[in-house]
C-alpha cells in the first residue's frame, strides 16, 4: 500500500481510513474525538457493499495516535479486531 499521508492520529483522536481493492488505494475519511465515534462511522461504512462481488468492497480501519491498527471492517465480514 502507498500512503499520501498518515494513518496516524492526532493525539487523543482516532482516524478512520479506507482501503479501495480495485486501485489499491488508502484514503482519508475522518478523525474523531473518541473510539465510540470511529467504531460508530465504521459500522456505518460497513454496512453496504460498494462492490461486486461484495468481497472486493472497501475494507475500512481504524488507527490511534500511535499508528496502531485497532479494528478493521469490511461488508463480508463484519468488524475484528486483529490479533484477538
Amino acid at each position: 500500500m502507498s500512503n499520501t499521508f498518515s494513518n496516524k492520529a492526532s493525539t487523543g483522536k482516532y482516524r478512520v481510513v479506507g482501503y479501495d481493492q480495485y486501485d489499491y488505494s488508502e484514503y482519508f475519511i475522518d478523525e474523531l474525538p473518541n473510539l465510540e465515534q470511529a467504531l460508530q462511522l465504521l459500522k456505518t461504512k460497513c454496512a453496504a457493499p460498494n462492490a461486486t462481488p461484495t468481497s472486493f468492497s472497501d475494507v475500512y480501519f481504524i488507527y490511534n495516535d500511535k499508528e496502531e491498527m485497532l479494528y478493521k471492517g469490511t461488508f463480508d465480514n463484519g468488524i475484528e479486531q486483529p490479533g484477538r
